[in-house]
């Protein structure tokens, strides 16, 4: 690891730390307003840090969707939708999905959805805007040499310094531990005495923090599309990354088997990536349709891939992949892309960084790591190193709420779903998570990333009867997968 380890004292100190709740803060209060969109928003304000909860404050913004028949409501349920805001999502215009998911729930429930320090909408003044963004989350894997490394560095270094800058006092407290003490104040200013909680993708990290640190508090737990915070060895969090990108590079190839569809049918379609990378190793590939002179490395290769390997962009993938077998790959900077970034940054990037990589390896350290992921994906899911670290290399180790093994023996009965395709938060590592849970009840799925909130029927079904009445599915229950590309 880096220069930036901490000497032994402070690590027994944080982790100390991030096994204890803080004492409370006084009475939280929520003045409800409505605010468009049938909801009602409110700030809560909240300690900078809670190990100090007579000092600086800062807000956080809460939504609320009530439910349609105050004779029928039973209760709350807490949410959040995953990294960013979530708040926006909820007072402004709805994703069909989404509006569902909030009429099924609100026939018994209401609907609170939270966003974390700092990630706020930015009429409620509880946005932090970055004056820069973050590097490219591609830089890694476009260019791997030293000389990218180091840019990356300089890049996240100049981000982290910004968010800082523009964060002021309340950049102390941007990590999960606290986050986790924020959603126990929803709790209290909302009058339950026990919390019903509900993490999508990143939402799953301050479920896991909640469960550790106020488990006894809890009423209902669940979580979908975890990401898992509870590999201590950053080599073993990347592992689990890589294989399950391997195994979705075969899942491609299976689906392309069967779809009619797709443009490698009658082909090998993960032989037909091997032979992409193999050529575009040798030299790059034309690029006519990005401009004049483009071409594509290898490096543009797989970051087009880690695009295209999301089943909802599986054709896109192989059509990309077709066309550069003919001599024009021209769709791997032009249609597999991630959307650019602005010219202001936001601090969810730092919080990754805080809660998940609070210690980065340098060049060489990280060089050891790649040659081991090399070896267990070496076909596509070695990359992952070089995706995961883009994010945080060059990103100073504080404030810090590192990764550990699970410890919740006064949690509920949690509900776990994971999705065989779900390469965003690595389907191994969800599994990894609920294993650690004394009384989870784990369903596996068919579909990919956030499905519960997608739509997945199944999923629906068997998540919002755990939220009305604690009802778990049996032992063994999978719910077939819905909303990947059809199989012609």
């Amino acid at each position: 690891m880096t220069s930036r380890r901490y000497g032994a004292v402070i690590v027994a100190v944080m982790l100390a730390l991030s096994t204890a709740p803080a004492s409370a803060a006084p009475h939280p209060s929520l003045n409800w307003q409505d605010c468009g969109n049938g909801a009602q928003c409110a700030v809560l304000r909240v300690p900078v840090d809670w190990r100090d909860p007579g000092g600086p404050s800062t807000g956080i913004d809460v939504v609320r969707v009530t439910a349609k028949d105050p004779a029928r409501r039973t209760g709350t349920v807490v949410a959040n939708l995953g990294a960013g805001n979530s708040t926006t999502t909820i007072v402004g215009p709805r994703p069909a999905p989404l509006q569902t998911w909030l009429d099924e729930l609100t026939e018994r429930l209401d609907v609170v959805v939270f966003d974390p320090r700092g990630l706020g909408r930015s009429t409620g003044g509880t946005q932090i805007v970055c004056p820069r963004p973050p590097a490219s989350i591609l830089g890694l894997v476009r260019h791997q040499d030293e000389a990218g490394w180091q840019a990356q560095v300089g890049e996240n270094a100049a981000y982290d310094a910004g968010c800082r800058q523009a964060a002021g006092p309340v950049f102390a407290g941007l990590d999960s531990w606290q986050t986790a003490h924020d959603l126990d104040a929803i709790r209290a200013a909302l009058g339950e005495a026990r919390l019903r909680y509900f993490g999508n993708s990143y939402g799953t990290t301050y479920g896991q923090a909640y469960a550790e640190l106020f488990g006894d508090r809890l009423e209902r737990l669940y979580l979908d599309g975890v990401a898992d915070h509870t590999r201590p060895r950053l080599a073993d969090w990347l592992a689990d990354y890589a294989l399950t990108q391997e195994r979705q590079l075969l899942r491609f190839r299976d689906w392309c088997a069967r779809a009619a569809s797709c443009a490698l049918h009658g082909r090998d379609a993960a032989n037909a990536w091997d032979e992409l990378v193999a050529t575009a190793q040798r030299a790059p590939v034309p690029a006519p349709g990005a401009g004049p002179g483009r071409v594509v490395t290898a490096g543009d290769l797989f970051a087009g891939a880690l695009v295209g390997m999301t089943p909802p962009r599986w054709p896109a993938l192989a059509q990309a992949i077709a066309e550069a077998a003919t001599g024009d790959a021209s769709d791997f900077l032009t249609v597999l892309r991630f959307p650019p970034d602005g010219p202001t940054g936001s601090v969810q990037n730092a919080i990754l960084c805080h809660d998940f990589m609070p210690q980065t390896p340098d060049y060489r350290e990280f060089l050891r790591i790649e040659r081991r992921l090399k070896a267990l994906a070496p076909r596509f899911g070695w990359i992952e190193g070089r995706f995961e670290l883009g994010r945080c290399a060059g990103v100073p180790g504080d404030p810090a709420y590192p990764p550990r093994p699970l410890s919740a023996p006064k949690a509920p009965a949690a509900l776990v779903t994971i999705g065989e395709l779900d390469n965003n938060t690595a389907n191994l590592g969800a599994a990894h998570v609920a294993g650690q849970f004394p009384r989870a009840s784990t369903v596996w799925h068919g579909d990919g990333h956030a499905a519960y909130l997608l739509g997945n029927r199944c999923l629906r079904k068997l998540g919002n009867a755990y939220l009305f009445d604690g009802t778990l599915p049996a032992p063994g229950t999978f719910c077939p997968g819905e909303l990947a590309p059809p199989v012609d």
